[in-house]
C-alpha cells in the first residue's frame, strides 16, 4: 500500500512539473533570405499559466548570432498581437538593450503588481523581436542564453527548454530579363537595321 501511495505521489509530481514546462523559442520569420534582406527573430515564451501563477515578471537574456552574417537593426518590445505582457496596466516597464559583436542583451522588468501579472498575463507570448540585416552568404544560427528569468514576485523561474533557430543566406538573385523586354529589344534592332538600309539607298 505504501509503495502504491509513493508511486501515485511521484506520478502526480511528474504531471505537475510537465504541466508547467516553460520554454523559450527563437522564431525567424523566414528560413532563407538573400544578402541585403531583412529578417525578424522573435523571442517567445510558452508554458506559463494563463490568468494564474506562474507568470513572468522579469528577464535578462542574450541573443547570440553570427556577426559576420548579420547586422542588428533594432529591437521591438512586446507581442505584436497581445501587446507587452509585462506592461498590462499601462504603467510601462523598465527596458534596456545593449549589443556587442555577436550578441544582443535585452533586459525588462515589469512594474505591474504581481496579482495583475498573474490574473491578466497570457500563457504564451513574444517577449521581444529583433530586426536584423543579412550581410553575407552562409548559414546563421541564433541561440539564447539566460542571465535571469523571474516570476511576478522576482523568484527564479525554471526554464525547461530553449530552442534556437537558423537562417540560410543566399547570394543576391539577379532577375532574368522578361520575354517582353527581349521582344522590344529585337524589334528595336529590326527597326534600326531597316532605317540604316533606307539611309544607304
Amino acid at each position: 500500500m505504501k509503495k502504491l501511495f509513493a508511486s501515485l505521489c511521484a506520478l502526480g509530481l511528474i504531471l505537475s512539473l510537465n504541466a508547467n514546462a516553460i520554454s523559450i523559442d527563437l522564431i525567424a520569420n523566414q528560413s532563407s533570405v538573400n544578402v541585403g534582406d531583412n529578417i525578424e527573430v522573435q523571442v517567445r515564451v510558452s508554458g506559463l499559466n494563463t490568468a494564474s501563477a506562474p507568470s513572468l515578471g522579469t528577464y535578462d537574456l542574450n541573443l547570440n548570432y553570427d556577426a559576420n552574417l548579420f547586422n542588428v537593426s533594432s529591437i521591438l518590445w512586446g507581442d505584436s498581437t497581445l501587446g507587452n505582457q509585462l506592461d498590462l496596466t499601462g504603467f510601462g516597464s523598465l527596458q534596456n538593450s545593449s549589443s556587442r559583436l555577436g550578441w544582443l542583451n535585452a533586459f525588462e522588468i515589469s512594474v505591474d503588481e504581481a496579482v495583475n501579472l498573474e490574473l491578466l498575463q497570457a500563457g504564451e507570448f513574444t517577449l521581444f523581436s529583433v530586426l536584423l540585416n543579412a550581410i553575407a552568404i552562409g548559414n546563421g544560427n541564433f541561440s539564447l542564453t539566460t542571465n535571469t528569468i523571474g516570476d511576478a514576485y522576482g523568484n527564479d523561474l525554471l526554464i525547461d527548454t530553449i530552442n534556437g533557430t537558423a537562417v540560410d543566406i543566399k547570394g543576391v538573385s539577379v532577375p532574368e530579363p522578361s520575354s517582353l523586354l527581349l521582344l522590344i529589344g529585337m524589334l528595336a534592332i529590326v527597326l534600326l537595321q531597316a532605317k540604316m538600309s533606307q539611309s544607304q539607298k
